[in-house]
């Protein structure tokens, strides 16, 4: 049976509340995700209220999702369990995308790396993402220009939104790339709750190697943890 949680926090000076269902006995923790995507999506729009300069972001601007995409463990069964419901000529096209990234990924030399990427210092790990930028590798679920799960994208794409010339981002520099300010983010707090991330190129690998866990903790716990970080 789900239990109702009653939510109140203050995202850059505005009120939010909110009533959430949460299953009452430990579950996976991937089960919190439309939460957290719905809270996501709040933080994001009173960004975009309060931003004196617009979203340039638009459809067919696809040079974001040629970035590497940080997720956490969650996300990464998550999208294990999306591909489950997508029909089944989609989910052969996704990890063929799957395979040709980790394919470009090696004979680049960029692998290695970013399976090593905990022991990478911050000035390294800034330099593989401009690496892998270089190496123009598409989100595996990347459909003519355009995100192919847009409702269920991962927490870092809906976070990742500019206010400059969207055609800057095709050559990212920091001094021509400004992103939309946000007051928190819902992503570093699921990546400090799972104590680990992941890129998403490599979310097939991680989850063939690591079966899914039910956390000890209860759903509620659980989300109350990941909501402090904020």
């Amino acid at each position: 049976m789900p239990q109702t949680l009653h939510l109140k926090l203050t995202i850059d000076g505005y009120e939010v509340e909110a009533a959430v269902e949460v299953p009452e006995q430990p579950s996976p923790r991937r089960l919190l995700l439309p939460i957290l995507q719905r809270l996501a999506d709040t933080v994001v729009h009173i960004a975009e209220q309060s931003c004196a300069a617009k979203v340039s972001c638009r459809k067919g601007c696809d040079a974001c999702c040629r970035q590497m995409v940080p997720i956490s463990p969650t996300e990464a069964y998550a999208l294990a369990a999306l591909m489950e419901r997508v029909p089944p000529r989609r989910v052969a096209a996704i990890l063929e995308g799957f395979d040709r990234g980790r394919e470009r990924l090696a004979d680049v030399g960029l692998l290695g790396r970013l399976q090593d990427r905990q022991v990478l210092t911050s000035d390294q790990q800034r330099q593989l993402d401009r690496d892998y930028f270089a190496a123009d590798v598409a989100c595996p679920f990347l459909e003519d220009c355009a995100c192919g799960i847009y409702p269920d994208r991962p927490l870092a794409c809906r976070e990742f939104l500019v206010t400059s010339p969207a055609e800057h981002c095709q050559h990212p520099t920091a001094d021509k790339v400004t992103q939309l300010p946000l007051s928190a983010k819902v992503s570093l707090a699921l990546i400090a709750q799972d104590q680990n991330w992941l890129p998403l190129i490599l979310a097939r690998d991680f989850v063939s190697t690591h079966p899914e866990l039910i956390s000890a903790e209860s759903p509620a716990q659980s989300l109350q943890q990941i909501l402090s970080v904020l």
